[in-house]
């Protein structure tokens, strides 16, 4: 019988859900770190008491069927910690299959309020098997140091079922943020400032105009501040997302029968949650794609003289706004030729192109939407579906991607992504009577020409336009040919350009490659707040996010990445 008024509920609801979760992430960690050591004693009571607390919890809310099942997870617990049993794959990926169905629920009763339709009874039967025949299967290792471990005839997959989805609850995470009382009593003293600024600025107005000026440099720090305070709530740890990655990789392993380690380094980089929550897909691929594709069997490691042990490593570091983000394997590394032989045959390019093109090239062909080199379907992978949506989940936020690998030693994926796209430093640009906006991360100088200036600086190489900068050829895109989509050729373009007695010029990169992109004008460089694409839109790839400019118009943030594409097409 529920004992608490509505209002009650729920507050002890939210702590609930705070607490269940953190304690279902320490028994997580703490399950991967037994299946893979020996027994410490240590860690088996935390896992046990964090089991236990959930219980408890459970049990305090009326939620009758989790108190069950966690109830038998506790047993199970129980055995392990009189050393009847070995933390082995059976008892980890049973264990961890009770977190995804915990985790699901919890999720069905945030959502609606209660546990649903949840059936645990084969789960529970899975787990009563094990502690139940531990007298005859399990025996402590250091009585017998010969026992598997495991009941005969155990079949350790049907313990990888899919659950219930059970992710949602990574995203709530990154949609909640904890903030400490000093930093809300700093943004109490801002909106103050601001506050004050403003009356300041009503007062000047009305009785000394020609203070206006001033009055309005003092109120525009003061909503630069609350900018910059509001950004630092939305930056969060990029280990929030990647504490689900070690599980990830485990039953990946298990499900091939490969040994695979994931090594983390810097998970205290902050970036924004918007970013996270864009990119947490995205890496699950590269994951997956690296266990799956990349590294390769026991048998075969050991045959090439390589550690039977794969590793995968995923690192992250900040530099100048800008966050690196590196995932490297000891794989099989990628075949260029394999890749090119691929690409041919799906017409992605042309056999005159495939012998043009460099090792850089060939290895972003994998990036292609459907582009796979597996020689058949796998539940993990090989439908050609995976590393497209990487190139477009880091694109859509503004950054780049970049591949290398080496035949036989592995593969290393280079992402660099900005550290917020909420406010987005930007330099104005005008084309076809329109503003646009440029990220100032990919430029690189302003360049305008005059006169014969103009014909002395472009060229035409290989039937394209040309600008030469500081002693270098960079190919030249025209922005309002590229807005106008006109089926002009690059000699056309040159002829255009040439003819013009000013050219205005925005050295950008992209992917580590320098180009210019030719506009009407060049403007300001402002700070914009960069909104997504309507849904109408959001078939252009030229563009990434929509801008409010100071003159109070709508103008588009131009996908630089996108816009060098265009010139290997």
């Amino acid at each position: 019988m529920n004992v608490f008024d509505d209002a009650t509920r729920n507050e002890f609801l939210a702590e609930f859900f705070t607490e269940n979760r953190h304690a279902l992430s320490q028994i997580e960690q703490g399950l991967l770190r037994l299946e893979s050591a020996d027994f410490d004693e240590e860690l088996v009571n935390t896992v046990f008491r964090n089991m236990h607390t959930v219980k408890g919890n459970c049990r305090m809310m009326e939620f009758t069927l989790l108190e069950g099942l966690t109830h038998e997870a506790e047993s199970l617990l129980d055995h392990l910690r009189e050393q009847r049993i070995h933390a082995d794959q059976l008892f980890c990926s049973t264990l961890l299959q009770v977190l995804d169905h915990i985790r699901a629920t919890l999720d069905h009763i945030e959502r609606f309020g209660d546990e649903g339709q949840a059936d645990f009874s084969t789960l529970i039967s899975a787990i009563r098997h094990i502690y139940e025949s531990a007298d005859e299967a399990y025996i402590f290792r250091g009585e017998t140091g010969g026992a598997s471990g495991q009941p005969e005839g155990a079949d350790v997959s049907r313990c990888l079922t899919e659950p219930p989805h059970a992710d949602a609850q990574s995203a709530t995470r990154l949609e909640t943020i904890q903030i400490p009382i000093n930093r809300l009593d700093h943004l109490m003293n801002l909106v103050g400032e601001l506050g004050a600024s403003f009356n300041h600025l009503r007062y000047t107005w009305q009785r000394n105009p020609s203070g206006v000026v001033q009055s309005m440099e003092s109120m525009d720090q003061h909503i630069v501040s609350l900018q910059n305070e509001v950004l630092q709530y939305r930056l969060q740890p990029i280990g929030r997302i990647w504490d689900s990655y070690p599980r990830l990789v485990r039953d990946l392993a298990v499900a091939t029968g490969k040994k695979v380690l994931l090594e983390l380094a810097g998970e205290e980089t902050e970036v924004d949650r918007t970013i996270l929550l864009s990119l947490k897909e995205a890496l699950g691929h590269m994951i997956r794609n690296a266990v799956d594709h990349g590294i390769e069997s026991v048998e075969e490691r050991v045959r090439v003289g390589k550690s039977p042990i794969g590793r995968v490593r995923l690192q992250a570091e900040q530099k100048h706004g800008q966050i690196f983000l590196e995932m490297e394997d000891d794989g099989g590394g990628i075949h260029v030729d394999r890749v090119l032989a691929k690409a041919v045959e799906r017409g992605l390019i042309t056999p005159q192109k495939s012998a043009e093109m460099k090792e850089e090239e060939i290895l972003r062909l994998v990036m292609e939407p459907g582009f796979s080199t597996a020689a058949e379907v796998s539940r993990l992978s090989g439908r050609g579906t995976g590393l497209d949506v990487v190139r477009t989940a880091v694109e859509k936020v503004g950054g780049t991607v970049q591949i290398r690998s080496q035949a036989g030693q592995g593969t290393r994926f280079l992402l660099r992504i900005p550290q917020s796209v909420s406010i987005v430093p930007a330099l104005l640009v005008r084309a076809l009577e329109t503003g646009y906006a440029i990220p100032q991360a990919h430029v690189v100088e302003l360049v305008s020409h005059y006169g014969e200036g103009v014909r002395g600086h472009l060229e035409s190489k290989m039937q394209w336009p040309m600008i030469r900068f500081r002693e270098r050829l960079l190919p030249l895109l025209s922005l309002g040919q590229v807005l106008r989509r006109r089926g002009m050729t690059g000699e056309g373009v040159y002829r255009e350009l040439v003819s013009q007695t000013t050219l205005q010029v925005a050295i950008l990169h992209s992917e580590e490659k320098l180009f210019a992109l030719e506009v009407d004008a060049i403007d300001e460089p402002v700070s914009i707040v960069v909104k997504p694409l309507p849904r109408a839109l959001g078939a252009l790839p030229l563009f990434s996010g929509t801008g409010i400019m100071p003159d109070g118009t709508v103008s588009f943030l131009l996908n630089v990445p996108e816009f060098y594409r265009l010139l290997a097409c």
